[in-house]
């Protein structure tokens, strides 16, 4: 599976109920989600670290703030 940010908890059970085992994450400096917990159960992760990713999301924080937080449960 291929991603902008780290799969959020929803989706990474998705990836283990389905066996999603390959994940390459765009960026993870935003959002690091369970990464963790997904290395834990054999999903492989590649962290690519990507500017245009990172641009991405810098973007779309600054402009969209009430969607970010809400998402990301922070604030």
């Amino acid at each position: 599976m291929y991603t902008t940010l780290s799969p959020c908890d929803l989706c990474s059970g998705a990836c283990l109920l389905y066996g999603i085992s390959n994940i390459v994450i765009g960026e993870n400096q935003n959002f690091q989600g369970p990464e963790a917990y997904l290395k834990e159960r054999g999903v492989t992760l590649t962290i690519e670290d990507r500017e245009d990713c990172k641009e991405l999301m810098r973007q779309f924080i600054e402009t969209r703030k009430d969607i970010w937080y809400e998402d990301i449960g922070d604030e």
